[in-house]
């Protein structure tokens, strides 16, 4: 099992945003990979835990052939661009824009006094739509849903979950193969490995963990997004 926490990670950002950047993969962060960032799992080549400062923005820019999942944790956020201008996502919002080989221009602002606390998470699909597409789901609390890929997507492709637990609450998954997560707020036990050979560990808010043959066990009171691959 690897773990990073913040404390391994430096705080940067760009614009109107502070972030600390858990998951930049070589392929798609050639020469630009920061040290101790993960390397990502399949198609999940991004993952920022990230604060706009009051009324702050990326500014406009364009991205292709990249799907972009936000997940507002605190605050809001008023989506400007060429797909879905004008959405002012909430906290529990999760936003999925798929840019395809169209493409799509977009700029993210707070439009509040205070900060507001998102996470984003890119993925680098295998083939491209031509057209783009955007969504947003509210997962609710007390269980766990899936906000990106299919029920049952393709051997080769990722999905992302979103868990919630509320104060009084727990909740358990178990994932065979290679899975990664992150921990946003609350604690989690995860237990990796089979077959006998096994390890334990709980771990805090504000960690990524890559693991293989894992159950976890999430507290009360937490937000955990997990990703694997295939079924």
């Amino acid at each position: 099992m690897h773990i990073i926490t913040r404390d391994d990670l430096p705080l940067t950002g760009f614009a109107g945003l502070k972030e600390r950047l858990y998951v930049m993969s070589p392929a798609q962060f050639t020469g630009k990979r920061l040290a101790d960032t993960s390397e990502g799992l399949g198609n999940l080549v991004y993952l920022a835990d990230a604060f706009f400062r009051p009324h702050g923005s990326t500014g406009e820019h364009h991205h292709r052939n990249i799907d972009i999942v936000t997940c507002l944790i605190r605050g809001r956020l008023l989506h400007r661009g060429s797909v879905g201008d004008g959405q002012v996502l909430s906290a529990g919002d999760v936003q999925v824009q798929r840019a395809g080989t169209t493409g799509f221009a977009h700029n993210e602002v707070n439009p509040d006094d205070s900060f507001n606390h998102m996470i984003q998470i890119w993925f680098q699909p295998a083939q491209s739509p031509a057209a783009t597409d955007y969504r947003v789901h509210q997962p609710q609390a007390g269980c766990r849903t899936r906000v990106y890929g299919d029920a049952s997507p393709a051997a080769d492709t990722n999905w992302l979950d979103v868990m919630i637990t509320e104060e009084n609450d727990t909740l358990a998954a178990t994932v065979g193969g290679h899975c990664l997560g992150y921990l946003v707020h609350g604690a989690a036990r995860l237990t990796e490995g089979s077959g006998g050979v096994t390890g334990q560990v709980r771990i805090e808010a504000d960690t990524l963990f890559h693991a293989h043959d894992v159950s976890l066990h999430l507290s009360p009171d937490s937000y955990l997004l997990l990703s694997g691959i295939g079924l």
